[in-house]
């Protein structure tokens, strides 16, 4: 892991400070989160956009990295293809994307999804800004 690709490095920067700081923000206000996405999911516009937005970022992420190679760039490899993946969800089958943010409320499962968001984002910001 002593040399990874610039482009690995700059994702890893952008999408490390993000997770963590969402992450950090469920945990510290976790009613705030969960009305912003119970508005959001009543807001047919809102969800086109974001699908049309996530296929545009997930196809252009995928095409500047898609490097399976060491740890980090695996870990920001699948964040564009989530991305992608999640975004062809709001697009093609929206109330799918819908039951399964419910699912994951109902089954308690926000905790455990914010650790891991906390977790690979608070690794991401490290490679990203203290391994260089």
């Amino acid at each position: 892991m002593l040399f990874m690709e610039s482009i690995t490095i700059f994702l890893a920067q952008l999408w490390g400070p993000a997770l963590l700081a969402m992450g950090v923000g469920i945990f510290v206000s976790k009613g705030y989160y969960t009305k912003i996405y119970r508005d959001i999911e009543k807001e047919p516009l809102a969800l086109l956009l974001f699908g049309f937005v996530g296929v545009a970022a997930g196809i252009a992420h995928i095409q500047a990295h898609n490097v399976w190679s060491n740890l980090p760039e695996i870990i920001v490899s699948l964040l564009g293809w989530i991305l992608l993946a999640k975004a062809f969800v709001f697009l093609i089958k929206p109330k799918l994307a819908d039951e399964w943010g419910n699912r994951v409320g109902n089954a308690k499962m926000i905790p455990t999804a914010t650790a891991v968001a906390v977790v690979i984002g608070g690794y991401l910001t490290w490679v990203g800004y203290f391994m260089m």
